[in-house]
Parts: structure tokens; sequence; C-alpha cells
């Protein structure tokens, strides 16, 4: 599959869902001598993404009011199709809501728009590029200065996943055809 991608044959995306919350993810932290940084966690305030990421970079996220299920992915997916122009791998892990009885009866209409759905082997989240722009989302790109406010907390998640491309880049190998 990654050589049909690499030879323009196909595009190849892979999504994942995420959720942001005011609880930072901080495993360790430095600041300056005498100097405290303080946070002040909101485990009640989420920001719930749904996101559809290609290896070059670009991405487009969906955001839920509430917590993810079947179908706001599939109305996710469904408009994901408009940005559709050649056929279209859309790699996805085995969560509960992918393999739900409402999404897998969704994959053939996609098939129609020619997107069509792999999905991974089981425990291999490795796998899958979304969780590298996840994990550098929560503990690279977000700041403590970030967790300010609900408001601000918010704006600068959206703002990062709006700046994939220009302002945050992953490198990611490439494998030789």
């Amino acid at each position: 599959m990654w050589w049909l991608y690499v030879g323009g044959r196909i595009d190849l995306y892979f999504g994942d869902e995420s959720a942001f919350s005011m609880n930072p993810k901080l495993p360790y932290g430095w600041s300056p001598k005498g100097e405290r940084i303080r946070i002040f966690p909101q485990r009640d305030k989420k920001v719930n993404l749904f996101g559809v990421f290609r290896p070059d970079n670009f991405c487009v996220t969906y955001e839920s009011a509430g917590n993810i299920n079947a179908d706001f992915l599939i109305r996710s997916i469904d408009d994901f199709c408009r940005y559709i122009k050649k056929p279209t791998v859309l790699v996805l892990d085995n969560a509960p809501t992918h393999r739900s009885r409402k999404f897998i009866e969704q994959m053939e209409k996609w098939k129609e728009q020619d997107l069509y759905v792999f999905f991974l082997p089981k425990y291999s989240p490795h796998l899958n590029i979304a969780e590298t722009f996840w994990r550098k989302a929560k503990y690279e790109w977000l700041r403590p200065s970030d967790y300010g406010s609900f408001a601000k907390f918010k704006e600068k998640v959206k703002a990062i996943f709006t700046g994939i491309g220009s302002e945050y880049k992953i490198a990611f190998s490439q494998m030789s055809v």
C-alpha cells in the first residue's frame, strides 16, 4: 500500500480520535530555579477530536461537543469524502466505534466514493501516524501557558491542527519504493 501512495496512485490517510483535557499531559517539565509553573486542571472540560492525517503533514479534524461515537465518526468521514480526488485508503485502529455495526454498514457507501477503510492489526497503535500527531500536540506543542482558561486552551488546540503543515510539522521517514 505504501508504494501506491509514494507512487501517487492512491492517497493515504490515518484516522484516530483523541481528547484534549484541561488536565495537562506533562510527564515532566523544567522551570528556572525558584520559579514555579502553576497549572490548574479542569477535568470536566475537553476538546474531543477525530483527525484524519496524511504523512505529508496535511490534516482534517472534526470536533465533537460530546464523546465521540459511531454516528459522529460516520458524519465526519462522510464530510471527509469531499476531499477525495483519487482512490483513498483510510487506516484506522480497532476502536469499538470503528468496528461497530453502524460504522461497518457505511463502508460499502464509502467504497463507492473511492474511500477504502483498512484496519490495523490489534495492539499496534505505533503503526498509526495519527497517534504521533496527538502525542506531539499534547506533549510538545501545547505549553503550560495554554492552560490558563478553557477558551485559550481550545483556541490553541484549534491553532495547532490548523497549523499542521506550516507551523507544526513531523518529518516521517519514507520507505523506499
